[in-house]
Parts: C-alpha cells; sequence; structure tokens
C-alpha cells in the first residue's frame, strides 16, 4: 500500500469524526433550544460543515480501500471485460476528477482571496447569523479532496510491478 493510499484511509477515518461531532452538536442544540429555550446559531451552520468535510474526503477514502460502488453481474465471470471496465471507469474518473479540481481551485481562490477596501483579508463569508468565514475554508478542502482522489485514480493507472 502506498503512502498516499495510506493517507487517504487515515484522512477519511478522521473525517468520519465529523459525523460524531455532529451528533454532539445536534444534542447540544436540541437541549438548548428545547430544555433551556436559548437557541444557538450556530448549530446548524457547523453540522452542514462537518458532514460537508466527512463527505470530501470520503471518495479519496472509497479509492483507497476499494471500495467504490460497482455493477459486478456483467464482470465477475469475464476477467477481461473487467480489466477493460475498470480501465474505463479510472479514464473517467480521471477526467472528471480533473475538472473538478479546477473547478474547485477557481472557486477556492476566489473565496479566499478576497481583500476589502481597506486591504484587510475578508475571505467569503456564509451571510447567516453567525456569518463565519467557514464556507471559503470548505472550498479550498473541496479542492484538497479532489486532488488526493485524483492522485488515487492516477495511481491506479500505472500498471504496479509484481515482486
Amino acid at each position: 500500500m502506498s503512502f498516499l493510499e495510506r493517507f487517504a484511509l487515515w484522512l477519511g477515518r478522521m473525517a468520519a469524526w465529523c459525523f460524531a461531532a455532529i451528533i454532539l452538536v445536534m444534542v447540544y442544540e436540541v437541549l438548548a433550544r428545547y430544555g433551556f429555550n436559548a437557541p444557538t446559531t450556530w448549530a446548524h451552520e457547523v453540522s452542514i460543515i462537518l458532514a460537508s468535510v466527512g463527505f470530501v474526503f470520503g471518495g479519496a477514502f472509497c479509492m483507497a480501500e476499494g471500495t467504490h460502488m460497482r455493477i459486478s453481474f456483467l464482470v465477475d465471470k469475464r476477467p477481461w471485460l473487467a480489466r477493460i471496465s475498470n480501465a474505463l471507469s479510472l479514464m473517467a474518473g480521471a477526467v472528471y476528477l480533473s475538472g473538478l479540481c479546477y473547478a474547485a481551485w477557481r472557486m477556492a481562490e476566489k473565496a479566499l482571496w478576497r481583500f476589502s477596501l481597506s486591504g484587510a483579508w475578508d475571505p467569503e463569508r456564509s451571510g447567516s447569523t453567525l456569518n463565519s468565514p467557514l464556507p471559503s475554508y470548505l472550498k479550498a478542502l473541496l479542492f484538497v479532496g479532489c486532488a488526493i482522489f485524483l492522485l488515487l485514480v492516477l495511481q491506479r493507472m500505472i500498471p504496479r510491478r509484481k515482486a
């Protein structure tokens, strides 16, 4: 297993903890809202960001683990068809992820590299009551997640030598 695959697996396992954090945030929100009549202004936005982080790194995790969804009834008994299917899916994935990486980079660049008239750094904000800059950071993480996924796909396209 390559360093990139190990890193994607570790990153996916760490991102999975975001879903546990969402549960804690939502329990806190429900208690605050209905138990103390003091709803939070941040729980919804934070839970969306946490779920997004989990999903952004999930694709690379599945690629590294080899658990992407497959329709296998055609290729189970035909190894030649499995090889063709695998090659086509890797090529399609590389094209798609290349475009997604480019688009994510452009979005992240526009969201993060913003400055006010005074020259102060002013990243894109959510526009909610909390008005946090978390969406701009999420756009940068989307680029990172896509890039890791693309690198894994490209790595799978290179034939491995048998020792």
